[in-house]
């Protein structure tokens, strides 16, 4: 039996999610507004568990994940300063497991959060650790955000191959990024 668990894919990474949640025999989806989200597909719906949490309130967050696991998969975008709660999951996943974490595109910068984090997962050899790491494109010399299909067919790749590192999009040079406000 597979069991997934999905924080934070309500939003650009819902295809990810949907995606990895096609495989799962049951799926833990941990947001804000986890009982409004459907991934609009009965049969998958039909085995996905809701949880309205917020991971700012890693207490009680911890608390009600901790209760579904262990988990053989976790797809996760989670804000860097919430290091110890994603230890806590990791703590969750079963061996041979694989955990993806989804980055912001400021993580990238050389001793950033992405090593910083890929470094800190090594006291977890039990699972395998993925993350990709959002980026920007550079289209007829203005840049932008990636959209969400971009998000998404980056996070399904790591998903699918489990590559340490996949960055979407380019993360260089740091002052190309587009300047409105994004990840």
């Amino acid at each position: 039996m597979t069991k997934a668990l999905f924080i934070g894919t309500t939003g650009m990474l819902a295809k990810a999610a949907e995606h990895a949640a096609a495989r799962a025999d049951t799926c833990i989806l941990a947001a804000r507004n986890a009982s409004g989200f459907s991934f609009s597909k009965p049969a998958i719906d039909a085995r996905t568990r809701k949880l309205d949490l917020d991971y700012e309130k890693a207490a009680r967050f911890l608390t009600l994940v901790r209760q579904h696991a262990p988990f053989d998969l976790a797809l996760t975008w989670v804000r860097p300063q919430a290091e110890e709660m994603r230890n806590a999951i990791a703590r969750m996943m079963t061996k041979d497991a694989l955990l993806v974490e989804v980055l912001g595109s400021a993580s990238a910068k050389a001793g950033g959060f992405a090593d910083r984090r890929a470094k800190a997962m090594r006291a977890f050899p039990h699972i395998r650790y993925a993350q990709v790491v959002l980026g920007f494109v550079i289209e007829g010399g203005t840049s932008r955000w990636l959209t969400h299909e971009e998000i998404s067919a980056a996070a399904i790749k790591a998903l699918d191959t489990g590559t340490p590192r996949i960055s979407a999009g380019q993360t260089g040079p740091w002052e190309k990024r587009p300047q409105e406000s994004g990840q």
